[in-house]
């Protein structure tokens, strides 16, 4: 139990250097299951830092709803719901495409995201990499703002029949803002999930 924590207080004291979270990857939860992803910017500290709430309900083995909650910096909120379909799952691979919609606390603009493929892959027994392709569009359909891009790696530290946690560290190329240095800001989040 006091690795657990000692090893959890690391995790945490770690993971508050990155300023925002990623956003999903091509593993449906499973039936039943919940996961949930968080990220923390600690007290608002940094300037282009989300604090993230990310979440996937597996309705089927292959179907999740699956959406987020962000609050930026300056306390603006805004919020994706959508549906995720698994289409390919492997042991070592897995893609997904999803749908959905983003709105904003502050202003009347809403996202559709899609297309999306969003992809999984396990490339050591703990270990897999993970992230999305995204691409952004006016609510119409017409007009496409542009792709947003993550990839992140995950590495499992604990499991056990009801839980399993695992860290995340990546990048993210974002669309509607410039990251302050090239075209990727670094990522993280704390990964739970909770099994049926």
């Amino acid at each position: 139990l006091m690795n657990k924590a000692v090893l959890l207080s690391l995790v945490f004291s770690i993971s508050i250097v990155f300023a925002s979270g990623g956003y999903d990857h091509g593993t449906a939860a499973g039936k039943g299951n919940l996961d949930i992803s968080l990220t923390w910017n600690p007290f608002n500290y940094f300037e282009k830092g989300q604090s993230y709430v990310i979440f996937g309900y597996g309705l089927s083995n292959r179907f999740d709803f699956h959406g987020y909650l962000s609050n930026s910096r300056n306390g603006n909120y805004n919020y994706y719901s959508g549906l995720l379909y698994q289409f390919y799952h492997s042991k070592r691979f897995s893609l997904s495409t999803a749908i959905g919609f983003r709105k904003y606390n502050n202003k009347n603009t809403t996202h559709l995201f899609f297309p999306q493929l969003l992809y999984s892959a396990r490339i050591l027994k703990k270990v897999q990499i993970g992230g999305s392709v995204v691409d952004i569009r006016t609510q119409d359909l017409k007009t496409s703002i542009g792709k947003a891009i993550d990839i992140f790696i995950m590495t499992k530290i604990f499991e056990n029949n009801n839980y399993k946690v695992s860290l995340s560290i990546g990048a993210f190329n974002p669309v509607l803002w410039e990251p302050d240095s090239g075209d990727w800001h670094p990522t993280y989040s704390l990964d739970i999930k909770i099994k049926k």
